[in-house]
């Protein structure tokens, strides 16, 4: 299965960027979102930011993402445990 998930662009030097993902920083490439900029929520997958995303879809992905593991019995998961002030939490601010 394939997954692409949201995470917030907070360093860009020409295509390649940091991204922070719940307080991970990983490289991206950003050849196929020229437009976006740091601050912006980008959909990642496989390293490469596949779209830009509007705050509003960001929250709803990791809504989805959140319900998807309540279902599946999963309970050592916990996706708010190590935030930091750079990515705010799924249920805070997106903006």
């Amino acid at each position: 299965m394939c997954l692409a998930v949201p995470a917030k662009l907070i360093r860009q030097d020409g295509q390649q960027g940091i991204v922070d993902l719940h307080g991970n920083r990983l490289p991206v490439n950003t050849m196929m979102t020229p437009e976006a900029k740091p601050g912006d929520w980008i959909l990642i997958h496989a390293g490469f930011a596949i779209e830009r995303l509007n705050p509003e879809a960001a929250r709803e992905t990791f809504a989805l993402l959140e319900e998807v593991d309540r279902t599946s019995g999963n309970s050592d998961y916990r996706p708010d445990a190590q935030q930091n002030t750079a990515t705010p939490a799924v249920r805070g601010d997106m903006s």
